[in-house]
């Protein structure tokens, strides 16, 4: 009798292990041969592929996350629940699907939505049949591209000029890369700088010198390794900007060779006559040249389309509202319709240039936009400092002073506001000569800035903003 039941359990166990080994030959995760990359803000697919000939109905899948130290049921599918087969952890509420039309073909893979920076880590797809199973493990990195790079000039470094490069938002940190116009890395001398913010990603920062005498085509490339992407911007740099090649500076030189060679030549006949003529010669070269620095730094003004109003002491200036003929009195303030720049200044050096033809009344410079709290002492007027024409009539709206008169059209107006000076200064830029220089009162408020503006007139009487000659961007990669 024990013989019998002996060999009765042994047939059991036979049977059982068979069954096991039918199992484990008929079923198999197939894992994935290498990590899967992530881009942060769209959706990536968790691989899970069943090796399977027959796909049980009460198939259970479940995908855990194990990373920064935690451990996180992410979404699972039970088959034995026909009414509510999925669940999903809060904190990936929304973000996850199951391919359900291709569990028949053994896909059990994990569509996740919206990749966060935090996602990076390890998920295990486990999948369970009555009597089998079996997991695997996908690594998830993470990877963002940033912005697009761009290419600012910084002045005058020397002879050369200064060069930044730009960009924001990616991760991990990428590399930056000076090109020339064949492609090849420049020799020059790079710093680079990345930044991590709070939110995890990086935004780099890389500069260098362009020295005359080099490729004059400089590209800027940012490149994400893990996502094999990158991003390029170039820029033309003409010979005009750098300090020794221009040609202002030549002709500078030129003149002023001339003018020491003339004053030698003539050095014995001491009258005053020629005194006063040389010492007008050099002022004259020394305003051109005051205007050409003032120049190398132009920078690009757009105008809000809407127009404002502002009350500016411009002397003579009647106000929009007034029915007056006459102009208002040198001390009466005018509400004035202008054009405001889009964007203002808080520091360094900007120049650009206004058009304003032939016409008989018009008003620009810059307005100030104060911070929270008001200056002690400080007027209304004190926020905007123009420079006003009416009736044929230049005047500065500080100290009410009027434009000394030139046989000169006006036609083109140059505005250098100079922050770090502390001035404003303004240039008939056709004749290269300084108008006038006001003074600028800056505030304790560091966030305060500077916006230039220009009077609105109607149709074609409007002054335009008259662009100056800037290196040309070449076309972005």
């Amino acid at each position: 009798m024990g013989s019998r039941y002996q060999q009765v359990t042994a047939l059991h166990i036979i049977i059982f292990l068979q069954i096991i080994h039918s199992l484990t030959g008929q079923y198999k995760i197939i894992p994935p041969d290498k990590p899967v990359t992530g881009v942060i803000g769209k959706g990536v697919i968790l691989p899970c592929q069943l090796k399977v000939k027959i796909i049980p109905e009460r198939l259970s899948v479940q995908w855990i996350f194990t990373g920064n130290s935690k451990k996180i049921d992410v979404t699972a599918y039970d088959g034995k629940n026909t009414l509510s087969p999925v669940r999903e952890d809060e904190t990936y509420q929304g973000r996850t699907n199951f391919f359900q039309s291709e569990f028949n073909k053994g896909n059990v893979s994990l569509h996740l939505k919206n990749v966060m920076l935090s996602d990076k880590g390890k998920y295990t797809c486990s999948v369970f049949f009555e009597n089998w199973y079996d997991e695997v493990v996908v690594d998830l990195d993470v990877a963002a591209k940033g912005d697009e790079s761009s290419v600012f000039l910084d002045g005058h470094v020397g002879q050369g000029i200064g060069l930044t490069c730009k960009s924001q938002g990616w991760f991990p940190e990428p590399k930056v890369v000076w090109l020339n116009s064949k492609g090849q890395t420049r020799k020059e001398a790079v710093t680079a700088q990345s930044t991590k913010t709070s939110s995890g990603f990086f935004d780099v920062v890389s500069s260098m010198n362009l020295e005359p005498g080099s490729d004059k085509e400089v590209s800027c490339r940012v490149v994400n390794n893990r996502l094999n992407a990158m991003c390029e911007s170039r820029v033309l740099i003409s010979d005009v900007f750098f300090p020794s090649t221009s040609p202002w500076m030549t002709a500078f030189l030129v003149i002023l060779f001339l003018n020491i060679a003339v004053i030698a030549a003539i050095g014995y006949k001491r009258n005053s006559s020629l005194t006063q003529s040389r010492e007008a010669e050099k002022e004259r070269l020394k305003t051109e040249l005051d205007f050409w620095e003032a120049r190398s730094h132009a920078v690009p003004i757009t105008v809000n389309p809407d127009c404002r109003v502002l009350e500016l002491q411009v002397p003579g200036a009647p106000g929009v509202e007034s029915n007056a003929s006459e102009p208002a009195g040198p001390n009466a303030p005018s509400t004035v319709p202008v054009l405001v720049g889009k964007e203002g200044f808080a520091a360094g050096k900007h120049y650009w240039e206004v058009e304003v033809g032939q016409q008989q009344d018009w008003v620009l410079g810059v307005v100030r936009e104060k911070g929270r709290q008001e200056e002690e002492g400080t007027l209304p007027g004190e926020d905007c400092w123009a420079l006003h024409r009416s009736q044929g009539e230049i005047f500065s709206s500080k100290g009410d002073r009027g434009i000394e008169k030139q046989n000169i059209s006006y036609s083109v107006i140059g505005v250098l506001l100079d922050l770090e000076e502390g001035q404003l200064n303004f240039y008939e830029a056709e004749v290269k000569f300084i108008m006038v220089r006001m003074p600028l009162r800056l505030g304790k408020e560091p966030a305060e800035k500077f916006y230039p503006f220009l009077s609105k007139r109607e149709g074609a009487l409007t002054p335009l903003i008259r662009p100056v000659l800037t290196p040309v961007p070449l076309e972005t990669l």
